[in-house]
């Protein structure tokens, strides 16, 4: 479609943000919507002149005389188009109306999730990055280790995660508390980004083999990255000053089940951030400071291409792209997030799918009861449960095999 665009096109983008150089590429996307990419000199170029309205013929005159060969436009624009920076009507013919007839180069990029504190004024929430809150943000990841190091009776124990003694009962309080405790992660992580002034989104993803809740913090690449640490550690702040909080009840005498509970919880989530082979906060902060890219979409499409070496095919991915030295980092990081996500599916299947069946089996059993009784309900109730979670892990993945596509 692009390809028939005369030089007397003008192309209409999107407002666009365009970073400092780092490593020869920019950072160039979208502060509404999230959507960024890095591209190098040429490109950052052409999106300049784009965006300040000039026909294709004169920005292929441009760049002709600046790198000394014509620009494959409209390999260029079906690229940014996909990323959402073409506007519906982004041809015109004469800079002012649309080309008679002519179709739209692209259309509107589709964004799954919910804008979280999207109407929320920056302003109310900048207090949160005021350099009094930082100490009380370092005093929450001094007061968990140092507690947990000091006091061997505060360590979250697999008993803790027994809240009350149905089976069924507890199934359904401990899946709320988890989920109340992964809504309020999200949230310190949403409210942050306001802070920066840009708008996440919330949405149900996974990581491997786990259903998630995320936020999608894209936006922040338009902030300094020294900056984007504080939305990128929000959730994990967050969790260590109510873990601090529920530390301090139990020293104060408060043992309840819930608070256990609850700090048991925590627990598991900080670990789980802290695997950088799959994309937790951890991963985003590592990557921030490493000034990385999408380290791990490269690394997998790295992996790829060396299997197919190995089985004597061609590569079947172009990442001629990549910076040198994040393809230093790559083989680095290559082993790890081979071998942290081979671990993480082994536990799965050494684990948790024996345990998972033999719950299974046990909730069918008590199909057989009266259905009068607890027995029957309690297997009904956990069936329905499973149903629920492992329709939507497939609509998760049915949904990211169709954004693929």
């Amino acid at each position: 479609m692009t390809s028939t665009l005369a030089d007397t096109t003008v192309v209409r983008l999107h407002p666009l943000h365009i970073g400092e150089s780092e490593d020869g590429v920019c950072e160039v996307g979208r502060v509404d919507t999230g959507d960024f990419v890095e591209l190098p000199a040429e490109g950052v170029d052409l999106v300049r002149w784009l965006g300040e309205g000039l026909p294709l013929g004169e920005v292929r005159r441009r760049f002709a005389d600046r790198y000394g060969t014509e620009p494959d436009l409209a390999d260029f624009l079906d690229g940014i188009a996909s990323c959402g920076f073409l506007r519906v009507d982004a041809t015109t013919g004469d800079g002012d109306a649309p080309e008679h007839g002519a179709p739209p180069v692209a259309a509107e990029v589709s964004r799954r999730g919910v804008a979280l504190l999207a109407n929320l004024p920056p302003h109310r929430v900048a207090w949160l990055l005021a350099p009094p809150m930082r100490l009380l943000y370092v005093g929450g990841w001094l007061t968990v280790p140092s507690l947990l190091a000091l006091v061997p009776s505060l360590r979250p124990a697999p008993a803790d995660a027994f809240l009350l003694d149905g089976v069924l009962a507890n199934a359904l309080v401990v899946a709320m508390v988890a989920w109340v405790l992964v809504l309020l992660h999200e949230l310190a992580h949403a409210a942050t980004v306001r802070a920066l002034g840009v708008t996440g989104r919330l949405s149900i993803s996974r990581r491997l083999w786990f259903l998630v809740a995320q936020t999608e913090m894209s936006a922040v690449r338009s902030v300094p990255r020294r900056r984007r640490y504080a939305p990128y550690l929000a959730g994990l702040t967050w969790d260590l000053l109510l873990m601090s909080v529920c530390l301090v009840l139990q020293l104060a005498g408060v043992h309840e089940r819930l608070v256990r509970g609850v700090v048991y919880t925590l627990t598991l989530s900080v670990v789980y951030q802290f695997l950088v082979f799959m994309r937790t906060d951890v991963y985003y902060v590592l990557g921030n400071w490493l000034r990385l890219g999408d380290l791990m979409g490269d690394t997998r499409r790295w992996l790829a291409n060396q299997v197919r070496r190995l089985v004597g095919r061609d590569p079947g991915h172009d990442l001629g792209g990549v910076p040198v030295r994040e393809l230093r980092i790559i083989r680095w990081y290559a082993p790890f997030y081979l071998l942290g996500s081979l671990a993480v599916t082994a536990a799965l299947l050494a684990l948790t799918v024996p345990a998972m069946v033999t719950m299974v089996r046990l909730a069918v059993d008590g199909l057989d009861a009266p259905v009068d009784g607890l027995a029957f309900w309690n297997g009904v109730g956990f069936l329905a449960l499973v149903a629920l979670q492992l329709a939507t892990f497939g609509w998760v993945l049915a949904t990211e095999r169709r954004a693929a596509a």
